[in-house]
């Protein structure tokens, strides 16, 4: 699934495969090379000018990110730090949208997918996509994963939870599936700003 306008469906069929290739080798390029250059600098000016996405100010994306996806549909805030390893899905598809608020904490390992597929054995195992939205001063922790579900300000997702519904502004989730198991306090943005990085990572 490239796109879904009627400009690419009323290609033909070899311009169509053609543009799918470039899209396909741009995100190798993505995922095999830029997320392995040791530069900050390097691999956020490809996401912003290749990639088409929105960066704020202070924020690290550290090393292998990757993606399913084309490019489009990921606006990131300031003083966000996203670990290495993390993984985002159904990236810049038709109606998919990722958000992520400032001073978000995203750390390694991380899986966040936009899509899923329609499990009725009546169906036709259709492609489903909700947007993501994770709100400012939200944290999630190590090896969770967000499946279509959006994350409330200043919420935390535990290491190792999977998230498959919305999670309430400042509740603290985890498990399998995630549920709630307290809140922080005081419900009040943190005085703290996340403005950090790995150096060479």
């Amino acid at each position: 699934m490239k796109e879904s306008s009627g400009r690419y469906k009323q290609m033909p069929k070899m311009i169509r495969n053609l543009w799918d290739m470039h899209l396909d080798a741009q995100v190798y390029f993505l995922n095999h090379v830029v997320g392995h250059i040791p530069s900050h600098s390097i691999r956020k000016a490809y996401y912003r000018r290749i990639m088409r996405w929105r960066i704020g100010q202070n924020t690290s994306i550290h090393e292998r990110l990757r993606i399913m996806g084309v490019p489009g549909g990921v606006e990131i805030g300031n003083n966000v730090c996203i670990g290495q390893d993390t993984y985002l899905a159904a990236v810049g598809w038709p109606d998919s949208f990722l958000q992520v608020g400032n001073n978000v904490n995203i750390a390694m390992q991380v899986f966040i997918t936009m899509g899923g597929h329609d499990i009725s054995t009546k169906g036709n195992f259709d492609l489903q996509i909700r947007p993501v939205h994770i709100d400012d001063h939200a944290i999630v922790f190590a090896r969770s994963m967000i499946i279509m579900a959006n994350i409330g300000r200043g919420a935390v997702v535990l290491p190792g939870a999977v998230v498959t519904q919305d999670v309430e502004p400042f509740a603290i989730v985890g498990g399998v599936p995630a549920k709630k198991i307290s809140e922080r306090e005081p419900k009040q943005d943190p005085a703290y700003l996340l403005k950090w990085m790995w150096r060479f990572h």
